[in-house]
């Protein structure tokens, strides 16, 4: 894996991680819904920017990432998600 690459996951995952760590510290309410809700947005937003830029051939590995990451990180939501009506404690 190549340089930009490895620089879009780690960054995408460490705000996935701060953002998730941030709501599990403040709140009471439902955590596992707004992980996966955190986890929603900021695969969508991964998804936009990673589309404009797979456009323009000179970027088009950091874009190629990007999406790579918004699957990732999709698939991270979801299960939470999915896993939260089991109520886990």
């Amino acid at each position: 894996m190549n340089k930009a690459r490895k620089t879009t996951f780690i960054i995408s995952f460490s705000i996935y991680a701060f953002i998730a760590l941030l709501i599990l510290c403040l709140g009471d309410t439902d955590k596992g819904t707004e992980i996966g809700t955190a986890g929603l947005l900021l695969g969508l937003l991964l998804l936009l920017i990673g589309l404009a830029l797979v456009i323009p051939k000179d970027s088009r590995e950091v874009g190629t990432a990007m999406l790579l990451s918004a699957g990732i990180i999709f698939l991270i939501g979801v299960s939470v998600c999915s896993v939260y009506p089991i109520n886990i404690k």
